[in-house]
């Protein structure tokens, strides 16, 4: 816990710096290929069934075919912020907890719960309307480029629900769909415990189930920090 409490604090140091940083800038660096628009990126119906789609079937491989045999399961906590793509007003701050199942050495998905903040510059809008809050829950889905290697790259994929105590975007609606694409490297201690830092794509929207759907594409990293829980085996 008390590793929690001082990776937030540091995070939380970088994310006020950022923030100040900013005054003068509209948007981060973009991965190429990563944009709002693309395939590649987790913002639209198609690429969410080829998601979900690629991470069955990966769950099954590893369980039916290759029959892996143990699987390592970890409690972890993830603090991160991203800044929005177009524009540059919005800055979002997030803070995660949850647990992890790594089925393989090639991937592995957790659940975690989200908490999450924004503040909103966008000129003109009510002053109540440029600070929110919220929580949900979020999943995640990662693919490994060498891993078993105790340094690997990893492509990251997360889907969950939302719900702010204020609408966001301010004129939008209260419930969202979050989505995130991340590419990120993966550093593993001799105790098994993990490392991540991530950089990527973040979207968020009611994907039009209400008649308000004005949605939210930023750009951003993530820290996590994983513990290891125990083995099982199947």
């Amino acid at each position: 816990m008390r590793k929690v409490i001082i990776i937030q604090i540091v995070i939380m140091i970088v994310n006020l710096t950022v923030v100040r940083a900013q005054s003068n800038k509209t948007s981060w660096p973009l991965i190429p290929g990563f944009g709002p628009e693309s395939p590649l990126t987790l913002t639209n119906e198609g690429t969410f069934a080829v998601v979900m789609g690629g991470a069955v079937v990966s769950y099954a491989l590893t369980e039916l075919l290759f029959k892996n045999g143990e699987n390592l399961n970890y409690y972890q906590a993830r603090v991160g912020m991203n800044h929005e793509h177009f524009w540059g007003f919005r800055n979002v701050f997030f803070q995660n907890f949850g647990v992890e199942n790594r089925v393989a050495n090639w991937f592995a998905f957790a659940a975690e719960f989200n908490m999450q903040q924004w503040n909103d510059r966008t000129p003109g809008i009510d002053s109540k309307d440029k600070f929110g809050m919220g929580a949900g829950l979020m999943t995640y889905y990662r693919w490994y480029l060498f891993g078993k290697k105790r340094i690997s790259p990893y492509l990251e994929y997360g889907t969950g629900l939302f719900y702010g105590v204020k609408s966001f975007p301010y004129n939008g609606t209260n419930f969202t769909f979050n989505h995130s694409t991340q590419l990120g490297l993966e550093y593993t201690f001799i105790n098994k415990n993990k490392l991540r830092f991530s950089y990527g794509q973040f979207h968020q929207s009611n994907n039009y189930l209400f008649e308000l759907n004005p949605g939210y594409d930023g750009d951003g990293f993530s820290f996590t920090y994983s513990w290891f829980w125990k083995t099982s085996k199947w």
